[in-house]
């Protein structure tokens, strides 16, 4: 009979994947490999920044939390996401934690250098007939890209805000749900999709400037009319309960869920 061969931290490291959890694997390195992956994990942002970051999808991240066998190549991946050794990752090296200080701090501060704190108001921008807006809404933070905002859709954080559209008047361009990024900057020509607050009711509509100097204010969907006014009614701010049509700002950027 020969004798039953022990698993060892280097038996790990060379093998085809690494078995976190199981009936075959001892329960003390099983341990250190679950809590190592969870310190990594952490270090890197989350599961989904981590996910994101190596291409390891999501679903089998959280199956190696759960004690799945993982690759190498996926553990490589995620060390390399994470900011930390391969071979710490897979259970060797001295002790069993990597969170020192300097280190952590230095993938945070990595990770928040490129988010973005955008203001959420839970209210509906209706794309219909209109919505009564209320004074007393406060904003949440949304966190985003800070990357995506200003090189990919050139907007600044401090004139974006995010809100909700409801009704199907800009439909096909926008779905009853979508989430979407408003730039608030002012602009000196009202053309495109923008948000207004017309008679004290939140609108989203598409505006397009005309030779006679009015304003066509208009939906995507066919089934509602389109109609003209001065461009004198226009304001930027605020809206002050006046004849005044208010633009709130120019929709950047729709977020819409998949049906």
């Amino acid at each position: 009979m020969t004798d039953k061969k022990e698993t060892s931290a280097s038996d790990v490291i060379v093998s085809s994947s690494i078995q976190v959890s199981g009936i075959n694997s001892d329960a003390i390195l099983a341990d250190i490999l679950m809590e190592r992956l969870r310190e990594a994990i952490q270090l890197g942002g989350g599961n989904k920044l981590v996910s994101a970051r190596s291409g390891v999808p999501l679903g089998s991240l959280t199956n190696y939390l759960k004690g799945r066998q993982m690759p190498l190549t996926a553990a490589f991946r995620i060390s390399q996401a994470c900011g930390v050794p391969m071979e710490w990752l897979a259970g060797g090296g001295e002790g069993t934690s990597f969170a020192v200080p300097h280190v952590a701090r230095r993938i945070t501060q990595a990770v928040n250098s490129n988010i973005a704190y955008v203001d959420y108001y839970n209210v509906a921008a209706s794309a219909g007939y209109g919505l009564c807006t209320d004074d007393g809404v406060k904003p949440e933070k949304v966190a985003i890209s800070l990357h995506f905002l200003k090189h990919d859709l050139g907007l600044d954080p401090a004139n974006a805000i995010m809100l909700e559209t409801s009704g199907d008047s800009m439909e096909p361009t926008l779905r009853s749900g979508d989430r979407l990024l408003v730039d608030t900057r002012r602009q000196h020509i009202l053309d495109g999709v923008h948000v207004l607050v017309v008679n004290g009711g939140l609108l989203v509509k598409r505006l397009s400037s005309e030779p006679s100097g009015k304003i066509c204010i208009a939906s995507d969907n066919q089934l509602y009319k389109e109609f003209l006014t001065d461009a004198s009614r226009f304001r930027w701010g605020d809206p002050d309960g006046d004849d005044a049509i208010t633009v709130i700002g120019r929709v950047a950027y729709r977020l819409q869920a998949m049906s």
